[in-house]
């Protein structure tokens, strides 16, 4: 394994509350002890050979007891696979015989098993494992291909991490074809990690039953990394979907109104999130945990236009005390009809630092700008909001040093305002940070959604105005809804190292 290792941030921690007492208090105090020994380095985790699907950045980065892998895709360098008959020979026998039936999935099986295989590398060189990965993503061209890739992911991974798995506009990137993942794993090299590996909520737990191959959740320490849940009853013969307020009971249905029109718009959203957050709350309950413990969220939409009644089912569930959120539009969420996925992450009570970090600007949604959970400052989605909290629309509203480069970009955007959003959402970034007590350099991944490929140089020009060393982990997806709204071309999904 080869490293490099990149200064931390040394800023101190706003708002850092006492460890609380009680009888495992000794188990909560070890817990803060490792989290900031952990917190102490950032690395990049350099490979033999390029497998990551974007070479300006590192293959992946170790920090806080934990490594974070950039985006893969399914090939590399003279290594892109395409049909069964490049698989190793317990894949190929998936194969019928005919040309036209393989030729459909033999390439989506190869992608798949070629991507999986990269980052397989990329973990053994930071000396760590796929039993030890803690969540990953799957961006998927075509999830009608979804059991393919589950076949393939059963090889490779027999005990899968907690996993999200979305349709996109497409799978961006070096050898983008139907395929793209990015996960974090322990870092199983570190001896002060919180933790190796614990599955919390298996796939057949009774009580939710998964509706693939994967964990509910595992944990590392005090860190609870949940699956996207879905609105799909999976303990009830035929899996249903949740559809309306009929299938809530009436705690689930405080937005119902009782006339058909209305109800038929807000009741397929409003019960799904309702649902959702319910069975969420029901595994955090079995496992000495509550809603309330969650730190950040990510929420995956199928239709934009959702937001506003999913906002008043999220703040109606958390009140005062949100997560970080982070709410992207996806081209195809869960299945059968599902509307939301939502992805929590969990911080056991009293086990390790918790502080959140308002928002420099008008809050966008409930809900901090970030928030600390012992070793790491999980970061609300950052878009490129300018000063009243909307949208950017043009260069004018840059600073002035930033203006000339910004305006020069908008020609080659997609959209003019593409290169604005880009600078104001680093710009935010940058302030959270800041006000977190960590720094850009601390970053360990940043995960950008775009509306339109073509706009990754631009805003590759606009972030090396803001950090051009010791980048993060990084992967690029292209969705048709980057941000909470249609009129957002870009957000950024970031994690940092806290200060120690």
């Amino acid at each position: 394994m080869n490293e490099r290792e990149a200064s931390p941030s040394t800023a101190e921690v706003v708002n850092r509350p006492a460890v609380q007492g009680g009888a495992d208090a000794p188990v909560a105090q070890r817990d803060v002890e490792k989290a900031a020994s952990a917190a102490s380095t950032k690395t990049e985790v350099l490979v033999d050979g390029e497998l990551s699907a974007w070479p300006h950045y590192p293959a992946a980065v170790r920090g806080g007891g934990f490594v974070f892998v950039s985006g893969v895709r399914g090939g590399r360098p003279g290594f892109a696979p395409a049909s069964y008959a490049e698989l190793p020979e317990a894949l190929a026998d998936w194969a019928q015989g005919y040309t036209i039936v393989d030729a459909l999935e033999g390439i989506v099986a190869a992608d798949s098993w070629a991507a999986h295989d990269n980052m397989e590398r990329i973990l053994d060189a930071a000396q760590t494992s796929s039993t030890q990965v803690l969540r990953q993503r799957m961006w998927q061209r075509d999830k009608r291909y979804f059991p393919i890739y589950e076949r393939v992911r059963k090889h490779w991974q027999p005990e899968a991490a907690p996993s999200s798995g979305l349709g996109v506009r497409s799978v961006g990137g070096r050898f983008g074809r139907w395929i793209g993942i990015e996960s974090i794993a322990v870092d199983a090299a570190d001896p002060h990690r919180l933790g190796d590996r614990i599955t919390v909520s298996p796939p057949d737990d009774k009580r939710h039953p998964s509706a693939s191959i994967y964990s509910q959740a595992v944990a590392s320490g005090p860190l609870v990394f949940m699956a996207g849940h879905i609105p799909i009853r999976t303990a009830e013969p035929g899996n249903p979907l949740v559809a309306s307020f009929d299938d809530v009971p009436p705690d689930g249905r405080f937005l119902a109104i009782g006339r058909s029109h209305p109800d038929s718009r807000d009741g397929p959203i409003a019960a799904q999130t309702w649902y959702v957050y319910n069975e969420i709350s029901r595994t955090l309950d079995a496992h000495g945990m509550t809603i309330a413990d969650i730190v950040h969220v990510r929420v995956y939409l199928s239709d934009l236009r959702d937001l506003a009644t999913f906002h008043r089912v999220h703040e109606h569930i958390f009140g005062d005390d949100a997560p970080a959120l982070c709410v992207v539009g996806f081209d195809e969420v869960g299945h059968k009809g599902c509307r939301i996925e939502i992805e929590p992450t969990v911080l056991r009570p009293g086990r390790a630092v918790r502080a959140a970090t308002d928002w420099t600007c008008p809050a966008p949604t409930a809900g901090p700008a970030a928030m600390r959970a012992g070793p790491l400052v999980f970061i609300a989605g950052m878009c490129g909001l300018g000063p009243d909290g909307h949208p950017a629309r043009d260069s004018g509203s840059v600073d002035r040093e930033a203006r000339d480069l910004v305006r020069s970009l908008e020609a080659s955007a997609s959209v003019p305002w593409v290169p604005a959003q880009v600078w104001w959402a680093w710009r935010r970034l940058a302030e959270t940070c800041d006000a977190a007590g960590t720094s850009l350099d601390s970053l360990t991944k940043t995960v950008v959604y775009l509306r339109d490929e073509s706009d990754l140089p631009v805003y590759e020009a606009v972030r090396s105005m803001f950090v051009e060393t010791r980048l993060p982990a990084f992967d690029c997806v292209i969705v048709d809804g980057p941000g909470p709204s249609t009129e957002i071309a870009v957000q950024i999904d970031a994690v940092a190292l806290a200060a120690p």
